[in-house]
């Protein structure tokens, strides 16, 4: 998927690379790969229902179980960019979900994967959505099942030979 397709994809807003986040090579640190993603999936869990007053009022919250990133293309200070989101398939304490980080000229400079879990903080310990969650985690999925799952969902981690 390139970034022609990136405006029929739930997009982020623009996120730019800020000094702080880059490394002895000049260009963006591993790490905060993660924090854009993590950054640019806030709208998506919104839409969910899992704002700050979902948190406070329901003693809920989320944890992120597993993330993968794949890292395509560099990032450098000032690049902008935006993190899609695809909901992939969902559980009744669990969601499975896909993003990328399009650069403002349209390609993709990496491909995250999670799956993320329904915590109630007074464990901590995962535990079913509650029933209005569930309502809007439904109409995200279906909304998603339009797109093409990307070729690189569930992709295995090797080395190339």
């Amino acid at each position: 998927m390139d970034g022609a397709e990136a405006p029929q994809r739930m997009m982020s807003d623009y996120m730019e690379i800020k000094p702080e986040w880059i490394d002895h090579n000049g260009h963006l640190n591993m790490a905060y790969y993660g924090v854009l993603f993590d950054h640019g999936s806030s709208f998506a869990f919104r839409r969910m229902g899992f704002g700050p007053a979902y948190r406070r009022e329901s003693g809920h919250t989320t944890f992120e179980a597993e993330y993968r990133i794949r890292y395509r293309r560099e990032l450098k200070l000032g690049d902008r960019v935006r993190a899609s989101f695809h909901l992939l398939d969902a559980g009744s304490r669990a969601i499975h979900y896909c993003q990328e980080l399009f650069h403002e000229d349209g390609w993709v400079a990496a491909t995250g994967e999670g799956v993320n879990l329904h915590i109630d903080r007074s464990g901590p310990r995962v535990a079913p959505y509650p029933p209005q969650i569930v309502e809007k985690i439904a109409a995200l999925l279906e909304d998603c099942r339009s797109m093409p799952v990307p070729d690189w969902v569930g992709a295995p981690m090797g080395i190339r030979k």
